[in-house]
C-alpha cells in the first residue's frame, strides 16, 4: 500500500512539476543571448542561429503529417495492424503499424531540405553558418535501421538481425568519423594517459559507437509501451540536444568550454539534425497520442533510438571539451536509458533472461498506481523533461554539481522502481491469485498457415475473458481486420 501511494504521488508530481520543467526550458532558450552578449562573445542570438534552417524542421513536419495517414491506410489494406493481447498490450482494439516509415521519410525530406537552403542573415553567412555537409553515413545506416524495422513489423525477424542492422549502421558512423575520437578524448579530459596509437583510439571508438547505438535503439525500442510515449520522450530529449546545439553554435563562454567563438563546421549540422526529428515527431504525434491511431512499431522506435546516439555522437566533434558535451546530452536522453538499465537489474534480481517481457517498466508502474494512460504518458514526459532541464543546466552551470542532481534523481526513480517490483514478486509468491488481477487473455482467430488473417479475412469471434473476473466477458463480432480498425 505505501508503494502503491509513493507511485501515485510521483506520477502525480511529475505532471504538476512539468510546467515549472518547461518554463525553466524556456528561460534557457532566453538568456541564450543575453548570455553571449554580456561576456563579449560574437554579437549573433541564437534565433539569427536558428532561422535559416527551421525549413527543415517545417519540411519534416509536412512530409510527416501527410504521410502518416497513407501509412495507416496501406498497413490497414494489407493487414499490417498489432492485435491487442489484453496482457502487456494496452489498447483494446487492432492498431496499423507502419508509422515508422513517415517518421523516416519525414526525417530524410527535413535532412534533404538543408542542402539547399540560403540563409539571409548577414551575419550567419559572413561566419559560413550556411554550409552544411551532412554526414551520409547517418542517412546510410537510419536506412538500414528502418528497413529491418519495417521487415520486423510486417512479417516478424530474429533479434540477431536487428542486432546486425544496429552494428551495420554503428559501423557506417565510424567508417565516417562519427564520434570515434570519444574515447580519446575523453582519457585526456580527465587527464589520463592514453595509448599513442591511433588504431587503438579507432578501434575503442568504434566499440563505444556499436555500445551507445544498440544501447540506444533498444532503450527506445523498451519505452514503446503506451500511446505516443516513445515519440514524445524523443521529441523533448531533442529539444535538450537542440540548447546544447544552440549553446555550442553562438560560442557561449561557460564552465565547460574553452574555445570562444563559432563552431562552423558541426553546428549546422547538428542543428539541422534536430530540427528534422523535431519537425518529423511532431507530424507523427497527432496520430500517435492516445488513442492511437497508429503505431511507429520497431521500424520507428529503432530508428529514433539511432538518431538520438547519432545527434549524441555529433556533439563530441564541438570545439572545447567534446566529452562533457555528450555527457549533458546523454543526461538530456537519460529517459529510456535509465528504463532499459531498470528492467535489466530488476530481470536479473528476479531471476528471468533480461530479453524477457514485463509489465514492469516504469510507465507500467505509473499505469498501475491509479494513473489513465494519458496521465501515464504525460508524467512521463514530465520525468523526460526533467532530465532534459537537468542536461541543460550542465552547460549553463558547474556540471559537477548539477551531474549530482541527477544521479539523486536517478536513485529515487531506481529504488522506488525496483521496490515496487520487488513487494509485487513478494505479493505474487504469498497470494499466486493475485497475479490475475493484472491478466486477460484473447482468442484471435488465425488461418490455416498459423497466421492472424490479412486483409479482408474472416476472423472468428474473438473472445475477451477477465481471468479475475469470470462475468465480465466480451464477444467481438465477425470482422476482418480492415473493418476493425476502420
Amino acid at each position: 500500500m505505501d508503494n502503491h501511494l509513493t507511485y501515485h504521488d510521483f506520477g502525480h508530481w511529475i505532471a504538476l512539476g512539468g510546467a515549472e520543467m518547461a518554463t525553466l526550458m524556456q528561460d534557457s532558450l532566453h538568456n541564450l543571448w543575453f548570455l553571449a552578449q554580456t561576456q563579449g562573445k560574437p554579437t549573433i542570438s541564437a534565433s539569427s542561429v536558428l532561422a535559416p534552417y527551421m525549413a527543415v524542421f517545417f519540411v519534416a513536419f509536412f512530409v510527416s503529417f501527410v504521410a502518416t495517414p497513407v501509412m495507416r491506410w496501406l498497413a490497414i489494406r494489407n493487414g499490417v495492424v498489432d492485435w491487442p493481447d489484453f496482457k502487456r498490450k494496452v489498447h483494446l482494439q487492432p492498431v496499423a503499424y507502419l508509422g515508422g516509415i513517415a517518421i523516416f521519410l519525414g526525417w530524410l525530406a527535413g535532412i534533404l531540405m538543408c542542402f539547399v537552403l540560403e540563409p539571409h542573415d548577414a551575419r550567419v553567412i559572413e561566419l559560413g553558418m550556411e554550409h552544411v555537409k551532412f554526414p551520409f553515413a547517418i542517412v546510410i545506416g537510419g536506412a538500414v535501421i528502418a528497413l529491418t524495422g519495417v521487415i520486423d513489423d510486417v512479417y516478424g525477424v530474429s533479434p540477431r538481425v536487428k542486432i546486425g542492422g544496429q552494428l551495420f549502421a554503428a559501423a557506417a558512423l565510424a567508417t565516417q568519423d562519427v564520434g570515434t575520437e570519444l574515447v580519446a578524448d575523453t582519457f585526456s579530459s580527465l587527464g589520463v594517459a592514453f595509448p599513442h596509437s591511433d588504431i587503438v583510439a579507432y578501434v575503442l571508438g568504434a566499440i563505444f559507437i556499436a555500445v551507445l547505438v544498440v544501447g540506444g535503439c533498444n532503450s527506445v525500442n523498451l519505452l514503446d509501451g503506451m500511446d505516443g510515449l516513445a515519440s514524445g520522450v524523443t521529441a523533448i530529449a531533442v529539444c535538450g540536444f537542440l540548447v546544447i546545439s544552440l549553446v555550442v553554435a553562438i560560442g557561449m563562454s561557460n564552465p565547460m568550454q574553452e574555445a570562444p567563438g563559432i563552431d562552423l563546421i558541426t553546428s549546422p549540422i547538428r542543428i539541422v539534425m534536430c530540427l528534422a526529428i523535431l519537425g518529423t515527431l511532431m507530424g507523427f504525434l497527432p496520430y500517435n497520442f492516445n488513442p492511437a491511431n497508429i503505431f511507429m512499431g520497431d521500424a520507428g522506435s529503432l530508428l529514433l533510438g539511432y538518431l538520438s546516439v547519432s545527434t549524441i555522437l555529433l556533439l563530441a566533434h564541438a570545439p572545447g571539451p567534446g566529452p562533457a558535451l555528450v555527457m549533458a546530452a546523454l543526461v538530456v536522453f537519460a529517459m529510456p536509458f535509465t528504463d532499459t538499465v531498470l528492467a535489466i537489474t530488476r530481470r536479473k534480481m528476479s531471476g528471468k533472461p533480461i530479453f524477457s517481457p514485463d509489465k514492469a517498466h516504469l510507465h507500467h508502474q505509473l499505469r498501475k498506481s491509479g494513473l489513465s494512460v494519458k496521465q501515464t504518458v504525460l508524467a512521463m514526459y514530465g520525468l523526460c523533461l526533467g532530465f532534459a532541464t537537468i542536461g541543460c543546466m550542465m552547460v549553463f552551470l558547474r556540471w559537477r554539481y548539477v551531474l549530482a542532481i541527477f544521479f539523486v534523481l536517478f536513485a529515487f526513480i531506481a529504488v522506488t522502481a525496483i521496490k515496487s517490483a520487488q513487494n509485487k514478486v513478494i505479493q505474487a509468491t504469498i497470494d499466486p491469485g493475485s497475479r490475475k488481477d493484472d491478466e486477460v487473455t484473447i482468442d484471435v482467430a488465425i488461418d490455416e498457415t498459423g497466421q492472424i488473417p490479412r486483409r479482408g479475412a474472416k476472423t472468428h469471434s474473438p473472445t475477451v475473458q477477465h481471468a479475475a473476473n469470470d462475468q465480465v466477458t466480451t464477444d467481438m463480432p465477425n470482422t476482418s481486420a480492415t473493418d476493425a480498425i476502420s
